[in-house]
């Protein structure tokens, strides 16, 4: 009987080591000698649902969530009752925006523990991201009263929603409250920033960034976010120096390239602009916010075929972009160099543009209404151009939209020399 107690023991000790392994490889950071050794001894052992819910954490860190994933299926299916393994599966489904199956595993994880505040959160969460607002809103409400030690993260998430549903005032007192807990929460800082800057209180959101980076001086989401702050007040020399700290923390993140990029041309440096504009382009040759913005800098420095073609390139990457086309609509239709104009791809350019937005943004409006001049349909500028009128408030466009109205209505297209 002893030699038998001692054969079946042998595996599950051998398991064991390996478990105990693997979880210190873990810890180290070595993720791909954790997953061997896990299903080493999962091998071993295969009924034991902590080897696949360990292996699933090791698969996450070393980035492969679909792996996780499968991991935490046959957890589940091993034990069937624990809240805690749904929690992470519905976590990493969010992650891979599997947002369908994450609601599912909600259900089954606050059927088992209905007052799981975390669990309770992570579906609002979701909710958000699906678009279900109101009930992310309730849920994240939930969440507070049954959790309110972590209150403060909490209220970080309604405020979250709440700015993205552009309800700034409810944002701020969220965030007023989470920093009152703790008031030393970088990114509800600089999203208390972000919260200020929609309601036009810059010092404020200047003072929120400012605390992050004394908190955290290489925080470059804080920098990015004060420089493009900075640059909104025209303060771009100041702006420039918050960029260029950032690229020294994170010279592979176009980002800061590219914002410094506009504000060097802003300071009347284009070269250097363009050569920021060059690199961040090099990093991430698939934005097209980048070639608009190069094209913006060739369109204002007056090289009007390199602004089309960057222009031509954002339109390959984004084939729907209200944005580009309406840029390409008023370079082909305004710009002073005939052999530049192309009027019929200027009315199809600034047609899509306004169909992309159902006809209700203004200012593509006053393309469509440029480029039917080019064309000589100087009726239907007219038209469009009144269209343009009655959306906007501003006393200022209004009067220039007037101005191109009187324009058209004595025959005449519009030519603009960029400033």
């Amino acid at each position: 009987m002893a030699g038998k107690n001692q054969s079946t023991s042998k595996p599950t000790d051998e398991a064991q080591d390996l478990f105990n392994r693997a979880s210190d490889n873990l810890k180290q950071g070595n993720w791909k000698d954790a997953i061997d050794d896990f299903s080493e001894a999962i091998r071993l052992h295969p009924t034991a649902a902590a080897g696949y819910r360990l292996r699933a954490t090791a698969y996450i860190k070393a980035g492969n969530i679909p792996r996780a994933i499968a991991d935490l299926d046959e957890a589940i299916r091993l034990k069937p009752d624990d809240v805690q393994l749904y929690y992470e599966r519905a976590s990493n489904l969010f992650r891979q925006r599997q947002l369908e199956e994450a609601l599912a595993d909600c259900k089954k994880g606050l059927e088992l523990d209905e007052a799981h505040a975390e669990f309770v959160a992570l579906r609002g969460k979701i909710h958000a991201e699906a678009g279900y607002s109101g009930r992310a809103k309730a849920d994240f409400t939930r969440a507070l009263e049954l959790d309110p030690v972590n209150a403060s993260n909490y209220l970080v998430m309604r405020a979250d929603l709440s700015l993205s549903l552009e309800e700034r005032q409810e944002a701020l007192e969220d965030f007023n409250k989470a920093l009152e807990i703790k008031p030393d929460n970088i990114y509800a800082l600089c999203r208390r920033a972000g919260a200020f800057w929609g309601l036009g209180y810059k010092e404020e959101a200047l003072g929120d960034f400012s605390r992050a980076l004394e908190l955290d001086p290489e925080n470059t989401w804080a920098l990015n976010g004060r420089g493009l702050l900075l640059a909104d007040m025209a303060r771009h020399a100041e702006a420039i120096k918050d960029f260029a700290k950032a690229i020294e923390d994170e010279p592979e993140n176009p980002s800061p390239w590219e914002y410094r990029g506009e504000s060097r041309f802003q300071t009347g440096d284009a070269t250097g602009a363009l050569g920021d504009l060059n690199k961040a382009m090099e990093l991430d040759p698939d934005s097209d916010r980048i070639y608009n913005r190069r094209a913006a800098i060739y369109y204002r420095t007056k090289e009007y075929a390199k602004a089309v073609r960057d222009h031509m390139h954002a339109l390959k990457i984004d084939p729907n972009s209200a944005e580009t086309f309406n840029s390409l609509g008023w370079i082909w239709s305004t710009v002073p160099d005939p052999t530049i104009r192309n009027g019929r791809r200027a009315v199809d350019c600034a047609t899509r543009a306004c169909e992309l937005t159902e006809f209700t943004n203004p200012n593509y409006l006053d393309t469509l209404a440029a480029a039917n001049a080019e064309i000589g349909k100087y009726d239907d500028a007219v038209r469009w151009i009144e269209k343009a009128i009655a959306l906007v408030n501003k006393p200022d466009q209004r009067e220039e939209y007037q101005y191109r109205k009187d324009l058209y209505a004595n025959r005449q297209p519009l030519r603009v020399t960029p400033q």
